[in-house]
């Protein structure tokens, strides 16, 4: 927290060369691969087998067979955010 208030007391100079610092522990985009394809995989997995196992004949069949897994990761996002905003 302290951090953060010395951060908002700096210059805008200052502020900048922080954020453009080379040393910054930001992570690139690739680093957590491993994470996302861990939690991406399931979910592929899961549509094609229903595709395959059970194939939709009709629109209702197909719009339940996208939305049961995007609803299912937005009620992950919901509790997520839920749990840090009990954090802080």
């Amino acid at each position: 927290m302290s951090d953060q208030s010395d951060f908002n007391n700096k210059v805008l100079r200052e502020k900048l060369e922080t954020l453009l610092d080379e040393d910054n522990e930001t992570k690139r985009w690739n680093e957590g691969l491993l994470i996302k394809s861990l939690i991406l995989l399931p979910i592929v997995i899961f549509i094609i087998g229903l595709v395959i196992f059970n194939r939709p004949e009709n629109l209702t069949d197909l719009l339940f067979l996208l939305l049961y897994p995007i609803a299912l990761i937005l009620i992950g996002l919901i509790i997520l955010f839920v749990m840090r905003s009990k954090l802080n």
